[in-house]
């Protein structure tokens, strides 16, 4: 669904911005660059338009086949505005119009950033001031700096799942690689971040741990030993990341 639709659904006024038609939407463009109109006067005349067809009367023209393209649509809109008023839906989309916009307009990018994970973690923290908290904190400044650095070098017309990507993170931590739809959902959703310190006393002789996930719980466990600086901490996220879930301790 356009713009203008939605935006009629909601208020039941007309907008006009935005506007797009399969076939009146090319003619408009090449009316906006002709500085000859009669070529287009049958197509002009078949959308409603009665004035005169020159240059000086372009605007009017084409405000005139925008109103064409909405007018063809309106009774299906109103259709679809009386049934949604019958389960009250159409209060919910004015009490919350952006909730509901995504729901409706086509285009809504579904795809997972950096913000949507920072903003839904819900880190166990050590008592503040403590050794282990700064060493946890350090581990929190890593993993954003690994998103943006994956959002910086990841190629928009990559493939998916070709290379490392955000989404990807998304979906190696929880399970999938979009974001919720429903807002109830994404008012729940939480990715538990815990600090393990103790591998090394766990099992003595290990070289390396790997962070270990469970998409179930949506928690990962972080080895705090061996993730000291950043560049420790990337390798071993883009190892256990691509190769799977299944690392422990080698």
């Amino acid at each position: 669904m356009q713009e203008w639709c939605y935006e009629y659904l909601v208020t039941g006024n007309i907008k006009r911005d935005g506007v797009h038609d399969t076939e009146i939407s090319p003619l408009i463009k090449m009316i906006e660059d002709s500085s000859d109109l009669s070529n287009f006067t049958k197509e002009i005349l078949d959308c409603g338009y009665t004035g005169p067809i020159n240059t000086d009367h372009k605007e009017s023209i084409l405000r005139a086949l925008a109103l064409h393209i909405t007018t063809k649509c309106i009774p299906m809109l109103q259709q679809l505005r009386v049934g949604l008023e019958i389960y009250d839906l159409i209060k919910v989309m004015q009490k919350k119009p952006q909730e509901c916009h995504d729901l409706f307009v086509i285009g809504y990018d579904e795809k997972v950033d950096s913000h949507y994970i920072l903003s839904h973690l819900a880190p166990e923290m050590s008592p503040i001031g403590s050794i282990k908290q700064v060493k946890e904190s350090k581990i929190m400044e890593f993993f954003q700096d690994f998103l943006l650095e994956l959002e910086d070098t990841q190629p928009e017309d990559a493939a998916a799942g070709e290379n490392l990507s955000v989404p990807k993170i998304m979906q190696w931590m929880t399970g999938q690689a979009h974001r919720h739809l429903l807002v109830s959902e994404r008012e729940k959703f939480n990715i538990v971040f815990k600090f393990d310190h103790c591998c090394l006393q766990h099992m003595p002789n290990h070289t390396v741990c790997y962070p270990i996930v469970s998409a179930c719980t949506n928690t990962i466990t972080f080895p705090v030993v061996h993730m000291v600086d950043y560049e420790s901490f990337k390798t071993l996220m883009q190892t256990a990341v691509t190769y799977g879930a299944s690392f422990d301790r080698v």
